[in-house]
């Protein structure tokens, strides 16, 4: 085989090859800070309520505001959460994870300046709003 024909071969393998750096989905960083100033940046504290059966125990996180979007985490009922920006039927929270992490840790009740996505050191992402039952905001 010559050359250019290796050459040409090497390059059709090369473009039927899986990529090195698989695309992945978007995430929607929940808004914070959004009631200004005077506001803490995540203005309510929410509980996560009673599921419907069919959707077991867990309410599943999701990387966007929307039933389709990926699930990035699911919380237990009762786990407590930040309750930052709102979509329609969607709540952007913001929530503790791991074992020495806890709700005062995620740096949303002071305010901000303006509003900005969440960079703090808690997950974050979208629920239905129905799922969560506010307990002070």
């Amino acid at each position: 085989m010559g050359l250019t024909a290796f050459a040409a071969i090497a390059v059709l393998v090369l473009a039927s090859a899986p990529s090195a750096h698989p695309v992945e989905e978007p995430i929607r960083t929940p808004l914070v800070g959004l009631e200004g100033p005077q506001t803490d940046a995540c203005p309510g504290i929410g509980r996560v309520n009673s599921l419907e059966p069919r959707k077991g125990d867990l309410l599943r996180v999701r990387a966007e505001a929307n039933e389709v979007a990926k699930v990035t985490d699911e919380l237990a009922v009762s786990t407590l959460v930040w309750l930052c920006e709102a979509d329609e039927d969607w709540q952007g929270i913001v929530y503790p994870k791991g074992e020495f992490q806890e709700l005062g840790d995620c740096r949303v009740s002071s305010a901000l300046a303006k509003p900005e996505p969440y960079r703090g050191p808690c997950h974050f992402g979208w629920v239905e709003a129905k799922y969560v039952e506010l307990v002070a905001g």
